[in-house]
Formats: C-alpha cells, structure tokens, sequence
C-alpha cells in the first residue's frame, strides 16, 4: 500500500508542477511585457520632453517671452510636471544639448526642422507606447481573467481528488489495520464511557473542503491582494507655452468667419484688445492710426496673437509701451484678411455710390494727383439718402461675421475722431488711412490711385454717417 500511495503521489505532484510552471511563464511573460512597457514610455517622455524644448526653445526666437510667462503662470501645476519629467531625463537633455553646442550657429529655420524631427519621434514613440500597453494589457486580462482562472480550478480539483483519494487510502488503512490488529481495538474504537474519539471517527470527521477554506483565509490575511485592473495610458504632461507652439491658433491669413468659428467669437479678439488699448492709452496721442510703430515690435504682437490671441494681454505688455504697435499690428490683420473686411461683391457696390467722375478734376487722368480729400459734395446726383442706403443695404447683405467686424471698427475708429482735436485724426484722416486697407485697390496700376481716393470716399462716408446707415441696417 506504501507503493501505491507513493506512485499516486508522483503522479499528482507531476501534474502540480506542470500547473505551477504555466503559471510562472504567464507571469514572467507579463512582467517582460511590463518591462518593455516601462521603456517605451521613458522614451516616450524623453522625446516629448525633447520636443519641448525645442518648441520653446523656436519659439523664443520669435517672440520676446512675454507671451510665455504669462500663459506659465497661468499653469504653475502643469508645468511643474512637464519640469519634473524634464528633470528625470537630464542625462537625455545633457547629451541633446552637447549636440547643440556643436551648431551654435544653428538658423531659425534649422531650429524649426529639429522642432519637426523631434515632433515626429515624439509621435512615434508614443505609438509604441500604446501599442506596448494595449499588447500588456491584452496578456494581463487574458491571465488574470482566463488562464488564471482555469489553474485555479485545476489546482482545486486536484485537490479534492488528493483529499477523496487520502481519504480512502485511510479508511482503507484504518480497516485493514483493525483487522490486522483486532486485539489492539481500542485504539481504533475506545471502549463507552471514555469519551476519546476513535482513528475511524477521527477519519470520519475530516473535512477537506472546510480546512481548505480555513487556510485560504488565513493566507488571505497575511498576503498582499492582487491588482488586476488594466494599466492606464499616461500621456505626457507638455507646458502650456509649448502647447501653444505645437498647435497655435493662427489668425494671420486665416477667412474671417473660420476664425470666429473655431473661437466663438462676435468679432476678432484681436480687433477688441487693440481698440480697447488704443481707447485706454492713445485717444489723445497725435496721429494715432498715421504713425508706424517699431517693425520689431509689431512682428512680436503679431506672432503672440498668431499663437493664441486669447492670451495675449496688452495691458502689460512691453511691446505696447510705444501705441503705435498696436495700431501697427490691428492694421496688418486687417491688410492680410483673406478676401478683405469688406467682401468683393458689396465693395463694388460701395464703389458704385462714388463714382471716378465726382473726384476732383485731373484726378481719373492722372495717378500722380494729389491725395489731400475735400469736403462731401452732399449735391450730387445720388442725394445723400440714396447714398445711406445703399451702403446699408450692402451691408446688411455682407456674412454676419464681416458685418457685425466692419460695426464694430467703424464704431471704435468714431471713438478716436471724437478726440481729433487732440490726436488730428478725423474723418478725412482715418479714411485715408483706413481705405485702402478695408477696400484694397483693384490690379490695375494705373487706376491705384483713383481707386484709393474711391476707397477713402467710402470709409469717410460710413463715419460720418454711420449711425444712420447701420440704424437702417
């Protein structure tokens, strides 16, 4: 009987280990998978953090960090937790600017390319990334849930089997034992009235269903539990200023109703901020709207409003120390405005009203004429009535994004002639100013000149009548 209970329990032992190696080599394939996982998303972080800095590092050269400060503060915890990934990569960092160091003559446009390359990469890793966790995930929830599950219920049926088997082979023992050993009976069966329990009702009493649970609680409480929930993606954490750089809202030569669009907005944020700062600080300054500001300066507000012009505030910034950059940066949106303020169709229109014969003499002739205008002729054919509806009429017909963008121009530059005995800007000035840039001139050369008179007539029109015309809007 010793034999036989021996060859059943190298059987059985064989059949536990084969359950325990399937269950080791779904963990070691995990935890490999979960290693190449850990990998893929440090470099996944070093590339992002790579093309950070690269983005602002682009950036900066384009404007002068006012931009940048502003919006940093504005995420101190963000940013703080792109520094720290920044910090963990510091040998990556350290080797990129060795690399750096070596092209100190490095142009703008080669910063940019890097910015490109580096972008890339940071999009390639990151698909490796994912592709690694979902792969990790996909063998976590297959052991956990399937396999696992099955070695478990193998593992237990085992036991059972174990336990009927050990059972028997005891009974059995304990039977022939007694037989064997009749004399000895009392040890298998005490006499009545001792009150000691026999081999066989000791046998009798063994519950190996009870016991088993007994030692999985008690294993339970000493051990950790297991965490089987799916690894979530991380992404990575970018500053808010290289956001800006990697994905900038443009507005420079994007059509007007996509830019309101896309920025929920009634008019332009740019138009609204650089009147609000010229109503602050430039309603008296002499020849607002006339005079240039700094090139430099107004390239600088022009690349923090391309960025994102809800962030930009003129209120401190150093480039509007000079109004005339900001004046400067208002007209040059409005120059680059694909298809202009005023669409083609109602330009025409416009133009209709002022026709080249109501010009002075010799101007139609000659594009050398000169450009001083002269009071409205109000006794002309089309009485001045016509003229004021017909300009509302063509507005009312202009895209709701053009109109509601012409109001609210025409109504701030009405706000600057109302100070012209300080600033020398009326109505005849701005319109000059102001009407080759909402009706640009035509392509042909030799009518330029006339046209710019014909577009001045128009947008001094419009201020000098514009309540009334967008009334009868």
């Amino acid at each position: 009987m010793s034999d036989f209970l021996s060859n059943y329990v190298k059987s059985k032992e064989a059949i536990r280990r084969k359950l325990r190696d399937t269950e080791q080599r779904y963990q070691k394939a995990i935890e490999e998978s979960e290693s190449l996982l850990e990998k893929a998303r440090a470099k996944y972080e070093v590339q992002c953090s790579e093309w950070e800095r690269l983005l602002l590092k682009t950036g900066g050269g384009k404007s002068d960090g006012t931009l940048a400060s502003a919006a940093t503060s504005a995420s101190g915890a963000t940013h703080s937790t792109a520094s720290s990934a920044i910090t963990k990569t510091k040998n990556v960092s350290n080797a990129v600017s060795g690399i750096f160091g070596k092209h100190k003559g490095s142009t703008q446009e080669s910063l940019e390319r890097l910015g490109q390359e580096a972008g890339v990469k940071a999009k390639v890793a990151n698909e490796a990334y994912k592709r690694l966790l979902q792969q990790t995930n996909s063998m976590r929830r297959d052991f956990y849930d399937v396999q696992l599950p099955k070695i478990l219920a193998s593992v237990m049926g085992l036991i059972e089997e174990v336990d009927q088997f050990l059972k028997f082979s005891l009974g059995k023992y304990a039977y022939t034992y007694e037989s064997a050993i009749l004399a000895d009976a009392i040890t298998l069966k005490p006499m009545d009235g001792t009150g000691l329990p026999g081999m066989v009702e000791m046998i009798g009493d063994i519950d190996s269903k009870a016991d088993l649970d007994a030692y999985l609680m008690a294993t339970a409480k000493h051990g950790g539990r297991i965490n089987r929930a799916s690894i979530p993606y991380k992404e990575y954490e970018m500053s808010t200023t290289a956001r800006l750089y990697a994905s900038p809202k443009r507005i420079f030569g994007v059509p007007l109703d996509a830019q309101l669009e896309r920025d929920q907005q009634q008019v332009p944020l740019i138009i609204a901020k650089c009147a609000d700062a010229v109503e602050a600080f430039g309603l008296q300054n002499e020849g607002i709207y006339r005079q240039s500001g700094q090139s430099s300066q107004v390239n600088k507000l022009r690349n923090e409003f391309d960025l994102d012009a809800e962030v930009v505030d003129l209120q401190v910034n150093s480039c509007t120390s000079d109004v005339n950059n900001v004046t400067g940066v208002l007209k040059m949106y409005l120059r680059e405005l694909p298809g202009g303020l005023i669409p083609v169709g109602q330009q025409g229109v416009m133009l209709s009203y002022f026709p080249v014969e109501d010009l002075e003499p010799g101007v139609a002739a000659s594009a050398d004429a000169a450009t001083s205008m002269q009071d409205y002729d109000r006794d002309q054919d089309l009485g001045l009535a016509q003229r004021i509806s017909g300009m509302a009429n063509a507005i009312r017909s202009m895209p709701p994004p053009n109109r509601n963008t012409l109001a609210y121009l025409l109504a701030h530059l009405d706000k600057v002639q109302a100070f012209q005995e300080f600033n020398m800007m009326n109505s005849e000035n701005l319109s000059i100013v102001f009407g080759p840039t909402i009706l640009p001139a035509g392509n042909n050369p030799a009518n330029a000149a006339v046209d710019i008179r014909r577009s001045a007539k128009v947008v001094r029109f419009m201020l000098d009548n514009r309540r009334a015309i967008f009334d009868a809007v």
